[in-house]
């Protein structure tokens, strides 16, 4: 197929959401925009079977400063998914939103699938950051669609680190165009693999897409977010955008040019760091989506560690490129199964929610990196990629990347266990438009190793062994748990967890600020009114006196002797 016509077809599917955002804007239009909305991410998901990869590149001199459109391999991968989560969680939500709110809640779908699909297809910054900005502001509509006091609470946090995010970003991009002169992004690579002073940048951009991965320290809006945002939202706002930070990294960072050990080591530590976090405080939850959400930072954390593995060994480049990629695949469809899987877990029907249940396990795990899975073969890729540690953390990665398997294991355990059939009722009660594309979806995440292409010949023994025993071990730690009943035990820790001592903090803060304005207003008030009697005080001393004066003046002795003492000085100046 003629490249032309494929780089159009994409930027045109990418397109098709803001053409329906207008047509729901406008009341003669609605109506039909409202039958196509769920659809509007079938375009992409076609044009990826006509597209080949990498694609050329679609040049447009006119808009954003002369945007560039195209994909590569890579953007091809986040592309997939993207048109993936996007279909099957629209369809999804034509049944699960209520039917008053279904224009408000696909007008920000819309916008925010136009924004996911455009930066994928950027290939210079304009383009980049304008679908970034797009898609980021757009899921502010998603998270409070439910117009609840925590939906608000958590859109403004949201709001608050989105507004700082696209601030850091502007500036990092700014500068970066400023350093090089271009705005393509091997350009800017290039030029910050060279640049003494690329520091700055480089830490602007880390916090600015840090924000949207949901890394520690900056993930404190994940946790709130997904439990009061609908479930076809979380599904796409975890499978699918988050990765877009990750994606800003790997577009924007010198990554397979130049070698940045310190920024490599650190973020290896780092991303380690934010998986065992991110187990550690999911497993506490009791509200399933919250244990989705804590998961996914634990997850993101991983791939920010085999991020900073290609930092500092930029030849191994391409095997840290790949296995990123279909992590963030295997990810994005199985954490997207899980979101949908768990609003379908509602109504009275025993039943169905088995049923239901039982399908949960497929993505649960494949999370878990059970034997011929996605998850198996992800993990088996990020093993591969640590074999190029730096030498101080060569020995205790391998050991620590299974101890992250582990986690995950318990992790998914939890899940199914809140919401085993015998649990209460959680979401809403399943319809056959929401089961219909969530079963697609689980058949998906089945063929995914071979529609890849990763699954290329028979398992052996020690693959089997690494795959299957952590998932071992958290069956037996949940035995061990269920028989002590230790989970009753458990407090969990507050979701938004790092917030809540900020909160207090600001809350301190305020508090002594009031008590300190308090005082000085008193302080004030006490002054004044001393000033005001000392100034009473001179006025009446002076009245009197003055009338003291006029009296004296007044009596005749002592105006006779002032008249006379006044003619002498007149005669004594006329004498000389």
């Amino acid at each position: 197929m003629d490249l032309v016509f494929s780089e159009t077809l994409l930027l045109s599917s990418a397109v098709f959401p803001l053409l329906l955002a207008l047509m729901l804007a406008l009341r003669t239009l609605r109506a039909a925009a409202q039958i196509l909305a769920p659809w509007a991410a079938l375009p992409a998901l076609i044009a990826t079977a006509f597209t080949p990869l990498p694609s050329g590149e679609l040049h447009l001199p006119w808009l954003l400063l002369g945007s560039r459109f195209g994909l590569d391999a890579t953007g091809g991968v986040f592309w997939t998914l993207a048109a993936v989560l996007w279909t099957v969680s629209g369809v999804y939500a034509k049944h699960y939103i209520k039917a008053q709110q279904r224009s408000a809640f696909f007008l920000f779908f819309l916008l925010a699938l136009a924004g996911n699909l455009l930066l994928i297809l950027a290939r210079d910054i304009p383009g980049f950051y304008f679908g970034f900005t797009l898609m980021s502001l757009a899921s502010y509509g998603l998270i409070v669609s439910n117009k609840s006091a925590p939906a608000f609470r958590a859109g403004r946090l949201y709001i608050l680190l989105v507004i700082l995010g696209e601030t850091a970003l502007f500036s990092a991009m700014i500068m970066a165009v400023h350093l090089t002169g271009a705005t393509t992004f091997e350009a800017v690579r290039t030029a910050l693999a060279k640049a003494e002073n690329a520091e700055m940048i480089l830490w602007l951009l880390f916090i600015g897409f840090g924000i949207k991965a949901g890394v520690f320290g900056l993930h404190v809006w994940l946790p709130l977010a997904h439990p009061v945002a609908p479930a076809p939202a979380s599904a796409v706002l975890s499978g699918t955008m988050i990765k877009a930070g990750l994606l800003g990294w790997i577009r924007l960072f010198p990554v397979g040019t130049a070698a940045l050990p310190e920024w490599g080591s650190g973020l290896i530590v780092y991303g380690l760091f934010t998986a065992f976090y991110g187990a550690a405080v999911g497993m506490t939850q009791r509200d399933p989506k919250t244990l989705l959400a804590y998961s996914s930072i634990s997850q993101m954390g991983i791939m920010t560690m085999i991020f900073g593995l290609g930092l500092s060994a930029p030849d191994a480049w391409p095997l840290m490129l790949s296995s990123i990629a279909f992590y963030a695949l295997h990810h994005g469809l199985s954490k997207g199964a899980l979101f949908l899987g768990s609003g379908l877990c509602g109504g009275e029907r025993r039943a169905l929610r088995r049923w239901i249940w039982a399908g949960l396990w497929l993505p649960a795990l494949a999370m878990a990196g059970a034997p011929w899975s996605s998850g198996m073969y992800a993990k088996l890729l990020a093993k591969s990629a640590s074999a190029y540690a730096p030498e101080a953390l060569a020995p205790l990665l391998p050991l620590l990347l299974s101890a992250s398997t582990v986690a995950t294991a318990l992790m998914m355990t939890r899940f199914l266990y809140l919401l085993r059939p015998a649990s209460a009722a959680y979401g809403s009660p399943p319809m056959p438009g929401m089961l219909r594309p969530w079963a697609l979806l689980l058949i998906g995440i089945v063929l995914l190793p071979w529609l890849q292409g990763t699954a290329t010949g028979p398992m052996t023994a020690q693959q089997f062994l690494q795959s299957f025993w952590p998932i071992l071990s958290a069956v037996a730690a949940a035995f061990v748990v269920l028989r002590t009943e230790v989970l009753h035990a458990i407090i969990p820790v507050p979701a938004g967890d790092l917030l809540l001592p900020m909160e207090y903090a600001a809350r301190q803060l305020q508090r002594t600020a009031g008590t300190v304005a308090a005082r000085l207003s008193a302080w004030r008030k006490r002054a004044s009114a001393r000033i005001r009697m000392a100034r009473m005080r001179l006025v009446n001393t002076l009245i009197s006196v003055h009338r003291q004066s006029e009296r004296r003046l007044t009596q005749w002795a002592v105006a006779v002797t002032l008249f006379l003492i006044i003619l002498l000085a007149m005669i004594g100046s006329q004498s000389i």
